[in-house]
């Protein structure tokens, strides 16, 4: 495919949203959608955004939702297997969107803002945007480490919901909370740090700014 067209490609599954990206991704590499590798799918999805963001494209917040959402997957696929499947959730997505997408198609064949997109109010601005993506980039390396296999969420100290109340309280007291990764932080800190941001950004909680990829990160309450 050359350049133009797989610009066009890029654009036109920008525009329907990310889980036609997924779906796309699913349907080339013949993958099982009740099966889904969440740790290749969620990689390839990053480098699409990734990709998508070098060519000077406008990435939507959604995107930014769901690569949050597949972290969080990622991060509960760390548990035990006992109940829910971490994954049905986005299974019921990407199933409920082929549902919708092959009746529009009935009606129209291009997709329209607002029907296909589902889009929120309160959208963040492009800055804000890139800074998620790079904690969800951030997230996703620390959970590539070799540390990985040793990791199991309930095994972490501190917990997220203990990490979320530290840094809601001090963003509530002082306004701002400044984190810089260090070699010496233990790696099961770093996660529920960073898994701590991500929930922080999807609540809009704060507005989070970082100058380059494992730089100092900073949020300062909205």
């Amino acid at each position: 495919m050359n350049f133009i067209a797989s610009t066009l490609e890029l654009q036109m599954e920008c525009f329907e949203g990310p889980l036609a990206v997924l779906i796309n991704l699913i349907k080339k590499n013949k993958i099982d959608v009740f099966d889904i590798p969440i740790g290749w799918i969620t990689e390839r999805f990053l480098e699409y955004v990734d990709l998508v963001r070098e060519m000077n494209l406008r990435i939507a917040e959604d995107f930014i939702d769901m690569a949050s959402l597949l972290i969080f997957i990622k991060a509960r696929m760390l548990l035990p297997t006992e109940g829910e499947d971490p994954r049905e959730e986005l299974v019921e997505k990407i199933i409920e969107y082929e549902k919708i997408r092959a009746m529009t198609k009935s009606f129209d064949r291009f997709p329209v803002l607002g029907r296909d997109t589902f889009t929120r109010g309160g959208s963040a601005t492009e800055e804000e945007e890139e800074d998620i993506f790079s904690l969800c980039t951030l997230f996703f390396q620390l959970m590539k480490s070799k540390e990985e296999r040793f990791i199991a969420i309930q095994e972490i100290r501190p917990t997220l919901e203990e990490k979320l109340k530290e840094i809601i309280s001090l963003l509530e007291r002082e306004g701002s909370y400044v984190w810089k990764m260090s070699a010496e932080q233990e790696l099961r800190d770093k996660v529920a740090t960073v898994l701590a941001f991500l929930e922080i950004a999807k609540q809009k909680m704060a507005v989070i700014s970082q100058k380059r990829p494992f730089a100092t990160i900073i949020l300062k309450k909205r």
